[in-house]
């Protein structure tokens, strides 16, 4: 179906995700009208991933990989006013064209609070520490799902070209323009991350990425770090 008046792109960078995509995609569908577009920005995956949702997707663009990358890449092609950068391990259970748009009219930005998809009290503990860090600091992390008005995005020159820490860099970028709007909706993440490394461990070891990039570490030092098991 041939897209026309776009509001919203949705900006998804990818790099092997068959399992949880195709499944994020199918919530997306589910909330969104015609003034909405998808667009998946693939890092080079090497799985079904791209065959799972061809039909999915409103553009699939290829980009080098790395999420600044894939998502500047994606912002690139998008058509919408507004950006929404969302991760691939997302779940959406809300209706949030209604709550971007709303938000974007009085607003430059924001994003939305964070809920992990685990029943255990550790999960619980960790996403009330990331959303009340984020709204002490008005810095968003990937996962909560900023979203920006196309114009000032582009204003102040996209994500940087890093390896990590790109959100941090942007979120500094935009509360220098404006207080962000904070949504009480919740997008749910996985918690692969934390069940793979542990709970407690992942807290320290995002910690210290944080605490070692406000002391000047290099990001492409820091992603070494980042990939470490």
């Amino acid at each position: 179906m041939a897209l026309q008046h776009i509001t919203l792109s949705v900006i998804i960078p990818t790099l092997n995700e068959e399992e949880l995509l195709p499944l994020l995609l199918r919530e997306l569908h589910n909330r969104k009208s015609a003034e909405t577009e998808i667009i998946v920005a693939d890092g080079g995956s090497t799985d079904n991933t791209l065959d799972l949702i061809r039909d999915k997707a409103d553009q699939i663009i290829h980009s080098n990989p790395g999420r600044a990358a894939q998502m500047n890449a994606g912002a690139l092609c998008a058509k919408g006013k507004f950006l929404w950068f969302l991760h691939a391990d997302s779940s959406i259970s809300f209706e949030f064209e209604e709550v971007i748009e709303a938000a974007l009219h009085e607003h430059s930005w924001g994003w939305f609070n964070i809920q992990l998809n685990h029943q255990k009290i550790i999960f619980r503990i960790v996403e009330s520490m990331m959303n009340l860090r984020s709204r002490l600091t008005h810095i968003a992390t990937g996962d909560q799902g900023v979203f920006v008005r196309k114009d000032i995005f582009t204003g102040i020159g996209f994500f940087p070209s890093i390896e990590i820490m790109e959100d941090i860099v942007l979120s500094k970028k935009l509360k220098n323009i404006g207080k962000p709007f904070i949504s009480h909706a919740k997008i749910k993440t996985s918690v692969r991350r934390w069940k793979e490394n542990g709970p407690l461990r992942t807290i320290l070891k995002m910690w210290s990425l944080r605490l070692l990039f406000f002391f000047g570490a290099t990001p492409s030092r820091l992603k070494i770090y980042y990939d470490k098991r």
